[in-house]
């Protein structure tokens, strides 16, 4: 059995996701918790979940800063953020902040399950909404990181990010560019004068 905490003060939604966990997703055990301090509780009391799932707007707090709370207590377990609204600014701060995963609430039932399973399975799930292949800012400091010899532990250090997230942006940079492999992708970058 897949264990989910669902992180919401939405009934509706909440109900609605664990009806499409039943239908979709029959090994996947949902506890849902209304507040922050709730989640943090059934994460002591009763550790083991698998992914987390927190709102972004909590009644007793931000919800990316309760996620970084529950990364404290049990850093291991995944983190998607889940919003009523597709805003690219929270997208990208809790990308930095180390979930790994954003998902709209707006989705369709089974385009979650599937972002779940693929999360479940170790992937990095932020979709990017300009969807022309372009880099954003953070991937171009990667890049140029890359460029410099950096391992990924430096460009963790030095750009204050997770390694998950990290990992995230050299995928992204890997697809974008069209090769496979950071040498690769340093020489690519430089033939489209992306970095110096």
């Amino acid at each position: 059995m897949i264990r989910l905490l669902l992180i919401d003060d939405h009934p509706l939604f909440c109900a609605g996701f664990v009806a499409s966990c039943r239908s979709l997703r029959k090994n996947f055990a949902v506890t849902v918790a209304d507040t922050a301090a709730t989640a943090q509780q059934l994460l002591r009391e009763r550790p083991g979940f698998d992914c987390i799932l927190i709102d972004i707007l909590l009644p007793d707090a931000d919800g990316l800063d309760a996620m970084q709370d529950l990364a404290r207590i049990d850093p291991t377990v995944p983190r998607v953020v889940i919003s009523s609204r597709d805003d690219r600014a929270a997208r990208l701060r809790a990308q930095a902040l180390g979930a790994s995963g954003f998902v709209s609430k707006a989705a369709q039932p089974d385009v979650i399950m599937q972002t779940l399973d693929r999360i479940l399975a170790g992937d990095i799930c932020f979709e990017d909404d300009a969807g022309d292949g372009a880099l954003r800012a953070r991937q171009l400091e990667v890049l140029q990181l890359l460029a410099e010899g950096c391992a990924n532990k430096d460009i963790e250090s030095r750009l204050n990010l997770a390694g998950r997230t990290v990992r995230a942006h050299l995928t992204t940079i890997f697809k974008a560019l069209g090769v496979k492999g950071r040498a690769r992708a340093v020489l690519e970058a430089r033939r489209q004068g992306l970095i110096s």
